[in-house]
């Protein structure tokens, strides 16, 4: 439960050490009203046990923003933090998506062949199961039947299992293809046990720190042919228009089709999608998808999707800016009029 209050006066840091409580926040901002007190810091992890070194803090007053921002580059330990003004909507979504991590894959129990089973794709970033119950209102979800997925680095990976009382649910389930959860399509396919089987069996055998595993049908690159417009390096591309070219991330700018996407290179391997989405700010991002090497590891480089062609271009103000100490290159892969009810190609999400 996020801080009480409606406040909108919300501050970030950034660079915790990972052994950092909630009292040690509080220490730090010494001085600065937090709204009731504890209750009002929310430190965040990347994966259930991993401290993400990051942390949101409600306060009370504009003037209490000023004088957190007095701390930006304090010490605490032998680090140096970093401390912005942010919204409470970005702290939301950040909450969401820890919570989706905490919440998704593990401790799912044991299905049976009887089972109706569909899988997901195309969630937005911080879908709650509850949206996904609510997504498929009318037909009869199973007790604890929506099961979030993680990719291998435990971020949430924008699919999901959903298991219904019956094979019959299931089929009537996939006439939700394509509709909208927020802005995002969802792609809904007809699964199995056996598939929900060898994810766990994936899981288990410590899918998340595994190099090169061997994808379901519902994964592969190669499914449209060629190896995805990144030339086989990404995990994951949008598939709506434009493309990579075969070089060292060549990128071809203005692919039109209806996506409104930005490319970027030069990232820290280290980025977050809350990284990417406040490095846009305010400008907001419908979809990030952080791209990966042919090792499993992250390449400095993202596709990140924006509603509109105007809001694409605004984003291309931020060419040249820094992230962290890192120079990030922006392309534009964006037309005017794109978007609209366009209706995308499936497509492979990795966040």
């Amino acid at each position: 439960m996020l801080g009480a209050g409606d406040s909108s006066y919300i501050v970030k840091l950034r660079g915790l050490p990972f052994s950092t409580s909630v009292e040690d926040v509080l220490d730090f901002l010494s001085g600065v009203n937090v709204v009731n007190g504890k209750e009002g810091v929310h430190l965040t992890e990347v994966r259930p046990g991993r401290p993400s070194g990051e942390c949101f803090v409600e306060v009370e007053s504009n003037q209490d923003v000023e004088e957190a921002l007095k701390k930006d580059k304090d010490i605490m330990g032998k680090r140096y933090i970093e401390v912005f003004s942010t919204d409470r909507q970005d702290m939301e979504w950040a909450l969401n998506a820890m919570r989706q991590s905490e919440n998704g894959f593990d401790g799912i129990p044991n299905v049976s062949d009887d089972m109706g089973i569909v899988k997901l794709r195309g969630l937005p970033f911080g879908c709650s199961k509850e949206e996904i119950v609510q997504f498929f209102d009318g037909l009869t979800v199973a007790a604890d039947g929506v099961h979030l997925l993680s990719d291998y680095t435990g971020r949430a990976s924008g699919e999901a299992f959903v298991h219904f009382v019956d094979k019959e649910s299931a089929q009537e389930a996939l006439n939700r293809d394509r509709e909208k959860i927020g802005h995002r399509y969802i792609e809904v396919f007809l699964s199995s046990a056996d598939e929900v089987r060898a994810y766990s069996a994936r899981m288990e055998g410590g899918f998340r720190s595994t190099r090169g595993y061997r994808p379901t049908p519902y994964d592969r690159n190669d499914r449209f042919g060629g190896g995805g417009r990144f030339g086989g390096r990404g995990r994951g591309s949008f598939g709506k228009g434009g493309s990579y070219g075969g070089g060292r991330g060549g990128f071809r700018r203005g692919g039109g089709g209806g996506c409104h996407c930005v490319h970027m290179r030069g990232l820290p391997f280290k980025a977050s999608p809350q990284d990417i989405a406040y490095f846009f700010k305010p400008i907001r991002p419908v979809n990030i998808n952080i791209l990966y090497d042919n090792s499993g590891r992250p390449s400095g480089e993202a596709d990140v999707e924006f509603e509109c062609h105007e809001d694409a271009m605004r984003a291309m103000r931020r060419d040249k800016n820094n992230m962290d100490h890192r120079y990030i290159e922006l392309f534009l892969n964006s037309a005017p009029g794109g978007g609209g009810g366009f209706k995308p190609n499936r497509s492979f999400r990795n966040y």
